[in-house]
């Protein structure tokens, strides 16, 4: 299980949370709770590795934006968090990033991020000085190498990027490098390109691809790669329990690819740019989920949208099917979709509600 748990905190709604994780999770709550924030919480750990943070925080509208925006509660002995505090606890090490607003300067770029912190432990054993493998203050950085020895890393550090975003000579940190890795494979879904003239809908060169693109646009090969080297039978069985009426198969022309859909009563398949935006959003979701390379974590985004209730039953077993190769973080608005999911495998549900401006566990 790759995420044991996670501490979160000073992140949009999220003033302090903690979270016990299984194979399978499942987030509901009503709108404007915060289920898309821990989402995105999660998310910045990946960004972290991929060497996008400062660009994930813009999308958010910068730092200052993505910071909780509350004051201190009664009892709080501390003022309001003025840090953002992203952590971790996984298979092997427990990781930490804290993330504090840019320095006052002359410089126009007052939305980057400023990394105050980042941290990396040998996991279970504590937060012992003698399992801390990266020591990060600002920009300077303590590392552990491959000899075991505690050596100041060689340049400064960039103050808005994680060190997984500038790490040099990976081989002489491996545990760093183990971890960016297994951060970058993580998997996240929350739209696919269904718009009218979208990638999604019109033939596409094929190639063989094990994984699913994160807006879908890969889709007919995705399918295909299924087919050839996948569980098809999985695959199949699950589209026709959503599906009674129809059935799907690649056509390709001069190399390009497209998804069909064939319906009873119908004198010729129909094409991609004809299917309705909800049978799309699943087929991405069935090609996603049962990925040939599953990945260690895979996190979907209210996987519902858009999809009638008829479908949520085959919705329900293609995230239970997927949660015997990958931990899975599901976050929904359909309290139902939990129960279903249920039928199949046991999983945790974490019910959430907005309490005081702040995103909370619902205890009742």
């Amino acid at each position: 299980m790759p995420i044991h748990s996670l501490n979160l905190s000073g992140f949009r709604s999220i003033r302090k949370l903690t979270l016990e994780l299984d194979a399978l999770n499942v987030v509901v709550g009503a709108n404007g709770c915060g289920k898309s924030n821990l989402y995105k919480a999660i998310k910045l750990l990946h960004d972290a590795a991929e060497g996008r943070l400062s660009p994930a925080l813009a999308q958010e509208g910068g730092v200052q934006k993505a910071m909780w925006a509350g004051g201190p509660r009664r009892g709080d002995r501390a003022r309001a968090p003025r840090r953002m505090i992203l952590s971790a606890r996984l298979d092997d090490f427990d990781y930490e990033l804290q993330l504090g607003y840019p320095e006052p300067s002359s410089s126009l770029f007052a939305l980057d991020p400023l990394i105050k912190e980042e941290s990396l432990w040998l996991a279970g054993h504590g937060r012992r000085p003698s399992t801390l493998l990266l020591e990060r203050r600002n920009q300077a950085a303590f590392l552990c190498g491959a000899d075991g020895e505690r050596n100041a890393y060689p340049t400064s550090l960039r103050a808005e990027e994680s060190i997984f975003g500038q790490l040099a000579e990976p081989h002489r940190y491996p545990e760093l490098s183990q971890l960016r890795e297994t951060l970058r494979n993580w998997r996240f879904y929350h739209e696919f390109a269904v718009w009218p003239g979208s990638p999604l809908r019109a033939p596409q060169v094929g190639i063989r691809s094990p994984v699913l693109a994160h807006d879908g646009a890969n889709l007919a090969a995705a399918y295909q790669t299924i087919v050839e080297i996948g569980d098809r039978d999985l695959l199949r069985d699950i589209l026709a329990s959503a599906f009674p009426d129809s059935g799907f198969q690649v056509e390709v022309q001069q190399g390009r690819f497209q998804l069909l859909m064939q319906r009873n009563g119908l004198l010729r398949p129909l094409e991609s740019a004809e299917l309705s935006d909800g049978t799309l959003r699943f087929l991405c979701l069935a090609v996603a989920l049962l990925s040939p390379r599953p990945p260690a974590f895979m996190a979907l985004n209210e996987p519902e949208n858009s999809l009638h209730p008829a479908l949520l039953p085959a919705l329900a077993r293609l995230i239970a099917e997927a949660s015997r190769y990958s931990q899975l973080w599901v976050t929904s608005h359909s309290p139902q979709l939990a129960t279903l999911i249920r039928r199949h495998r046991p999983l945790r549900q974490f019910a959430l509600q907005m309490r005081d401006g702040e995103t909370a566990l619902d205890d009742e």
